[in-house]
């Protein structure tokens, strides 16, 4: 007998057996000291069976509250806990642990069968559907180590080592029992075969879930809702999946969202990322991507901050060796509504896609961009989404929409759009430009760059946005360092610019969501690789401890490219050069934030009020509608940010200027 526990007695048997209670061996059924049998009718119990006390009540939506207990089940091999509710099980639940407080209702079959270990170690194979960037996923995978098992394959040791990691995670989770987390709620489900369920997950009308890890927490919740399948598979905390859904050998991270029909396979969706409708094939969604849309085919593809407008789609063979191309989008790219890639392709950060588009795209050194498709050409036109108010929209909306719960987060997200990254692309974009415009000068032919045509006012023009854009980031960096410090002499300014971290200046990268200096990522790369980081939990307190320091490692990249971008040496900078530096600055900030202010004026200019003051006959009508709908232009939320952002600036600098 196990320790707790304590056989029935013989009234206790009798009582059961007048309330429809049935037992192959009533030697095997075990009760805590507290039992009571008066809330256990109609049972059959089979094998080893242990119940806790049934004293309380399960309080359920629209204000019912029933006893705990169990009626009309079947249960083989099960631990009940203190106080659940188990009713109206039509199949039987067999070999699991049910936590105390738990509800469940109206369900087919729970139960496990071999020793599974509940989707852990699962290959999932991103990018090529036929595999090659294979991810094993464990139940705390970040998109981080996700990315480096995926996309740094030209290191086999560390993919060695990240699958072995893995691997023995799989054996640690491997289990003949199943177990469901205190307060979880179980209803209307048909049949759960090998599945761990955390604690006060609720599993709501789904139709099937096999081989899988719902990581659930009383803070953050999962839900899995109706008509949902899920088969090999990880769950994370806080995420949502519901309302038809198929999910197929997918890793779903923390506070994510799938949906509305949405079907996945061999895909890995990371934090708040929110897809309806649509589908997804051999994916590595990092943190926030997003697609709403029916139509919409994700593929073979990796994405961050990502907005798929409906009927996006994207090819990944080309009917000759199979789905075996890739495409690899920098964070913030978007989609517009029926816009085609043929696949491989390499998209900047933050660039809009238009159009339809078949030829070889690689354009990574020109974010902020559009690529645009007219009469079956690409054409780019370089920078100009520094200037769309959506583009500052989406800086200010990713924060806020963060749904994890504070602790316990697993990706390491940055959310910055200027950055050492976005900047150090700037930097080769502007000189790629400045290049061409050369080059187009002495041959008179239009540029190509990447596999698309950039017109010549859009060279000239791309050269002046991104230098504007480099100010603006640069020069805020340095009144930032400098606000609040005594600026007394020329060597004041100096030490106070002078950077604490020796690392940061090389080449940076975006890794899944984590913004961080290429050697301090193949630094843990090399760490992985010699096995000196040996476990998950090592890997990602390394990558954690990067995200910690971002903001050190960017003042060194930042002070080593003071004078690339204003010409002027910080080791030896001046009291009258700093002045110099911070009204151009100033000057850039202006520019920048006045074409965001103007784009965002376009959104209240006639054009846009049509099919306002629909049955009206004048122009003041249908102002009156316009303004009722949708506001007015000096009220707009997104304008006002602007121009706090503008008067921020202007403060920063009075400061840093009255301080020398």
């Amino acid at each position: 007998m196990t320790s707790g526990y304590r056989q029935l007695t013989s009234g206790e048997i009798s009582v059961l057996r007048t309330q429809g209670c049935w037992a192959e061996d009533w030697q095997h059924v075990y009760v805590s000291e507290r039992f009571t049998p008066e809330s256990i009718v109609r049972v059959n119990f089979y094998g080893v069976v242990r119940l806790g006390a049934f004293s309380g009540s399960i309080a359920l939506p629209g204000g019912l509250s029933i006893h705990s207990g169990i009626y009309d089940a079947t249960l083989f091999n099960v631990n009940v806990d203190d106080d659940a509710l188990i009713t109206h099980i039509h199949g039987y639940i067999a070999n699991y642990d049910i936590g105390p407080r738990v509800y469940i209702c109206d369900v087919g079959k729970i139960y496990m069968e071999g020793v599974p270990s509940f989707g852990v170690g699962t290959r999932v194979n991103v990018l090529p559907e036929t595999g090659g960037r294979e991810v094993a996923i464990y139940e705390g995978l970040s998109a981080q180590t996700a990315y480096l098992a995926a996309m740094y394959r030209h290191r086999p040791e560390l993919t060695q080592r990240l699958h072995a990691m893995a691997d023995l995670q799989a054996r640690a989770a491997a289990s003949e029992r199943g177990f469901i987390g205190p307060g979880a709620r179980i209803e209307n489900v048909g049949i759960i075969r090998n599945v761990r369920i955390g604690e006060a997950a609720v599993l709501q009308g789904c139709l099937r879930l096999f081989d899988g890890t719902v990581v659930s927490s009383a803070g953050a919740p999962v839900l899995i809702g109706s008509g949902t399948v899920c088969t090999d598979f990880i769950i994370q905390s806080g995420s949502v999946v519901e309302d038809g859904a198929v999910v197929t050998r997918c890793f779903v991270g923390q506070s994510v969202t799938l949906a509305k029909g949405f079907s996945c396979s061999d895909s890995l969706f990371f934090a708040n990322s929110h897809c309806e409708n649509g589908e997804a094939v051999s994916v590595l969604a990092g943190p926030f991507t997003v697609s709403h849309h029916k139509s919409t085919l994700l593929i073979g593809s990796m994405f961050s901050f990502m907005n798929a407008g409906s009927a996006t789609n994207f090819s990944n063979h080309l009917y000759k060796l199979g789905p075996v191309h890739q495409g690899v989008f920098g964070r913030g790219v978007k989609c517009g509504s029926g816009s085609y890639m043929m696949l491989p392709v390499r998209v900047a950060p933050f660039t809009t896609v238009l159009g339809h588009h078949t030829g070889r795209i690689d354009t990574p050194d020109m974010p902020f961009s559009y690529i645009l498709e007219s009469e079956g050409s690409s054409y780019l036109v370089p920078g100009v989404n520094l200037r769309s108010i959506g583009l500052f929209r989406d800086i200010r909306k990713w924060p806020a929409r963060d749904r994890r719960s504070p602790s316990g987060r697993i990706d390491n997200i940055r959310f910055e759009a200027f950055s050492p990254y976005t900047a150090g692309a700037m930097l080769a974009g502007r000189d790629q430009l400045v290049r061409m415009l050369s080059e187009e000068r002495f041959s008179g032919t239009p540029s190509n760059y990447g596999g698309c045509t950039i017109a010549g006012s859009s060279l000239t023009s791309g050269v002046e946005r991104y230098e504007n854009a480099l100010k603006y980031y640069i020069g805020l960096q340095v009144a930032l360092t400098l606000r609040g410090r005594r600026l007394s002499s020329d060597e004041a300014i100096a030490a106070a610019l002078s950077p604490v971290s020796p690392v940061g200046e090389g080449r940076w990268v975006d890794v899944a969501g984590l913004l961080a200096p290429k050697a301090e990522i193949d630094q843990i790369v090399e760490e992985v690789a010699s096995g000196s980081l040996s476990t998950p939990e090592a890997v990602e307190s390394r990558l954690s401890a990067i995200a910690s320091n971002y903001q050190l490692y960017e003042w060194r990249w930042v002070y080593a490219h003071i004078q690339t971008v204003f010409n002027v040496d910080p080791r030896k900078i001046s009291r009258k050069k700093l002045i110099d530096l911070l009204r151009q600055w100033r000057a850039a900030s202006e520019s920048l934030f006045a074409d965001i202010e103007r784009d965002a004026s376009k959104e209240f200019g006639d054009g846009v009020m049509t099919g306002f003051g629909l049955d009206g006959s004048t122009r003041e009508e249908i102002l009156a509608d316009f303004r009722n709908v949708r506001g007015e232009f000096d009220s707009d939320s997104q304008v006002a940010a602007v121009r706090e952002t503008r008067q921020r600036v202007a403060r920063i600098a009075e400061e840093v200027v009255s301080a020398l």
